[in-house]
C-alpha cells in the first residue's frame, strides 16, 4: 500500500513537471534582471524539486535509503537479464573511463561537424538550453550536473523500484521508466523524446551492469556536458 501511494505521488510530480510553464513559479520571476539567466536556473530548480526531493523523501519514508549506495534486491532479475544481453558485467571504473573517452571523441567530432554545417546536429529541439555566450557555459555545467543527478535518482531508481514493489516485473518496470524519461523531454519534440528514451535504456544498462547508480549519474552528466558545453564551444555557437 505504501509503495502504491508513493508511486501515485511520483507520477503526480512527473505530471506537474510535464505541465511546465512559468505560471507555477510566479514567485521566481521578478521584474527586471536577466530573464535568460532565470530560465537556466529554473531548469535546474524544477527537476530538483520534482525528482530529487521527492525521491529522497520517498526512500526515507519507505526505509530504503540504502538503495542510493547498493542495487536493490528487487532489481536482481533485471540485472541478470542485462548481464545476459551484454555478455557480462562492467566495473564502474571501466565504464567511467570508456564513457569519458567516447564522449570526448564524439563531442569533438560532432562539434566540428556542427561548425562546418552551421547548425546543431541533434535529433530534437534543444535550442532553449544551449549556451550562446561564454558566461552561459557555467549554466550548461550546472544543468548537466543537475539533470544527471536528479533524473537518475527518479527514473533509474525510484520509479522502477516503486513499480516492482507494486508487482511489475523488473525489466518491464525499467522499460516503462525509460518511456516516461523520454516523455519528460517532450520540449525536444517527438524525435527528441524517442532519442531520450533510447538514452534512458543505455543508462539503465550502465546502472544494472555496474550495480551502481553512480555509473548512470556519471554517464548522464557526461552526455549532457558533451551537448551543453563541449559541442557549443567547438561548433562556434558560443560568442
Amino acid at each position: 500500500m505504501a509503495a502504491a501511494l508513493w508511486l501515485a505521488a511520483a507520477l503526480a510530480s512527473l505530471a506537474l513537471f510535464l505541465r511546465g510553464g512559468t505560471r507555477h513559479y510566479r514567485w521566481f520571476y521578478r521584474p527586471g534582471g536577466d530573464a535568460r539567466r532565470r530560465r537556466f536556473l529554473l531548469r535546474a530548480l524544477r527537476p530538483t524539486l520534482h525528482f530529487a526531493l521527492l525521491t529522497l523523501v520517498a526512500l526515507v519514508a519507505l526505509r530504503r535509503l540504502d538503495t542510493l549506495a547498493t542495487l536493490p534486491a528487487e532489481f536482481a532479475a533485471a540485472r541478470v537479464a542485462a548481464i545476459d544481453l551484454a555478455g557480462g558485467t562492467m566495473p564502474l571504473s571501466l565504464l567511467a573511463w570508456s564513457t569519458l573517452g567516447g564522449l570526448v571523441v564524439g563531442g569533438v567530432i560532432a562539434g566540428l561537424v556542427e561548425r562546418w554545417r552551421g547548425r546543431p546536429v541533434t535529433l530534437g529541439d534543444v535550442e532553449s538550453v544551449l549556451p550562446t555566450t561564454r558566461g552561459e557555459l557555467a549554466w550548461g555545467v550546472l544543468l548537466s550536473i543537475t539533470a544527471g543527478a536528479t533524473e537518475e535518482l527518479f527514473f533509474r531508481l525510484l520509479l522502477p523500484l516503486l513499480l516492482v514493489l507494486c508487482g511489475i516485473p523488473g525489466v518491464a518496470a525499467f522499460a516503462l521508466a525509460c518511456v516516461l524519461f523520454g516523455a519528460a523531454h517532450r520540449y525536444q519534440g517527438a524525435a527528441g523524446m524517442v532519442a531520450t528514451a533510447l538514452v534512458g535504456a543505455v543508462l539503465t544498462l550502465a546502472y544494472l551492469l555496474s550495480g551502481s547508480l553512480a555509473a548512470a549519474v556519471l554517464l548522464h552528466v557526461a552526455i549532457d556536458l558533451n551537448a551543453l558545453v563541449v559541442r557549443p564551444v567547438l561548433s562556434g555557437r558560443v560568442r
